[in-house]
């Protein structure tokens, strides 16, 4: 049932597909080329809220065209909690995609290095708090009230990484690099899974309260 729920997220934005396919590709091509030095975690970590947040934007706003389709939805055996969930697994999968994407372009490009686990596990981690903020708070505003984070995160990201560049601020999280490597990672798979645990729970808790149309 939950593949269908996300499949469904995926049918609303078909023809936003071509696009999603490209941002992931583009935004480290065009980083390549325009500013090499960030190169590397900051620009896969563009591409993925770059990637996620436009897609998830789309599905919100093809949600507000058929407002009665959600409470329709809700009335099949398919609860309320369930579709929270296909949400979170919707945007887990366009990190996948990203992640794929440039793996690949890192086997034709020599200056787009290959990622190691840690970074891709760092850059989760940092996806997963800003979505784990955004989409509990999404549901609990609604769409009009929170395009706006969307706006902001979107134009402020490509500063903000240059930014931290400049002033050397490591994005991989080397604040855990005191602890011996076999610690590193469960300690953020632990925060991840915590995450997103939290999030979506409190998540089904405001759509379970929520009128629907």
């Amino acid at each position: 049932m939950l593949f269908h729920l996300v499949k469904k997220d995926f049918l609303l934005i078909k023809k936003y597909l071509l696009l999603m396919i490209l941002i992931p590709i583009a935004i480290p091509i065009l980083m390549m080329i325009q500013a090499s030095q960030l190169l590397g975690l900051g620009t896969f970590l563009m591409s993925v809220i770059f990637t996620v947040f436009m897609l998830y934007q789309y599905v919100l706003m093809a949600e507000m065209k058929y407002p009665k389709a959600e409470a329709l939805l809700c009335a099949t055996p398919y609860s309320r909690s369930l579709l929270v969930k296909a949400r979170y697994a919707f945007l887990l999968l366009m990190f996948a995609y990203s992640g794929v994407a440039y793996n690949v372009l890192s086997l034709f490009f020599p200056k787009i290095k290959f990622l190691t686990s840690y970074s891709y596990l760092s850059a989760l981690l940092i996806s997963v708090i800003l979505f784990g903020v955004y989409t509990p708070v999404q549901y609990k505003l609604g769409f009009e009230k929170t395009k706006y984070f969307f706006i902001v995160l979107i134009m402020g990201t490509p500063f903000l990484l240059t930014l931290l560049t400049k002033i050397n601020i490591n994005l991989d999280l080397t604040g855990l690099s005191a602890l011996p490597m076999f610690a590193q990672y469960p300690i953020l798979i632990v925060a991840i899974i915590a995450i997103i645990f939290i999030s979506m729970n409190v998540s089904i808790k405001i759509y379970s309260k929520k009128e629907l149309l």
